[in-house]
Parts: C-alpha cells; sequence; structure tokens
C-alpha cells in the first residue's frame, strides 16, 4: 500500500485521477485502468474517514491476486428482482453471491459499449440510474 496522496500527472495510471472515457474500438480493460480506477476510489474512500479511526489501510500498488479473498459490497437492488433471483439460485443450488460473481467476472472482461449505447440499453429495460 503506497501514499494516500494522488501522484503526478505524468505518474499516474489510466483513470487513477479522473474516470475512464470511453472511446471507439477500444478493447477490454486494462490491468493498469482497473488498478488505476481502484486507487482513485481508495483515496475517495479514504478522504471520508477520520484519521482517529486508527491504521488505515492506504492506496493499493497492485491489483489484488486473482483468486485472493472475497470483499463485502453492499448495493442498493429492487427487492422483487432480489426475490426472482434467490429463488432461481436456492432451485439450481448454488448461492446468489456465486451466481452475482459469475455475472460481474462476465460483465468485466468485456468490451466497453459507448455510454449513449448503454444508456438506451438500461432505458429500454426500464431500468432507472444515475449517471456518476
Amino acid at each position: 500500500m503506497s501514499n494516500v496522496r494522488e501522484p503526478r500527472r505524468d505518474e499516474a495510471l489510466p483513470g487513477e485521477l479522473k474516470p475512464l472515457d470511453w472511446f471507439e474500438g477500444r478493447g477490454p480493460i486494462t490491468a493498469d485502468e482497473a488498478l488505476g480506477v481502484m486507487r482513485r476510489r481508495r483515496r475517495v474512500e479514504l478522504a471520508g474517514v477520520p484519521k482517529s479511526r486508527g491504521r488505515r489501510a492506504g492506496v493499493p500498488d497492485d491489483l489484488p491476486a486473482e483468486g485472493g479473498p472475497k470483499k463485502a459490497s453492499v448495493f442498493r437492488l429492487p427487492e422483487r428482482t432480489m426475490a426472482y433471483a434467490h429463488a432461481r439460485a436456492e432451485m439450481e443450488g448454488v448461492p446468489l453471491t456465486t451466481v452475482i460473481e459469475e455475472m460481474l467476472r462476465e460483465y468485466a472482461a468485456g468490451v466497453p459499449d459507448a455510454p449513449d449505447v448503454v444508456e438506451e440499453r438500461l432505458s429500454r429495460k426500464g431500468i432507472k440510474w444515475q449517471r456518476r
């Protein structure tokens, strides 16, 4: 773990100082992009944690190891969707967390779509969201 300060512009990873931009013809997210975004998000997280809370883990220098420990995450999801998802996962004999991990791995490994394409896709499905 390294310093909490932002790196100089010429030393920053893609996505470390500002959100990544989509561009035509780009491929899947690279390891440097994933780490850059992870580092930026960690800095934002640390900015909201009082120093009086004791020792704080710093900003990561590397991506976590493949197959490393899992980190708890919290998301707001529609209750109805969750009811159906839990029922299906139960019927398939697998924890819903594992199903979500499978879906996230596939999503993370894919090629990003243009923001307007994503907005249209979500709108067609009736999914409400806020631009980050």
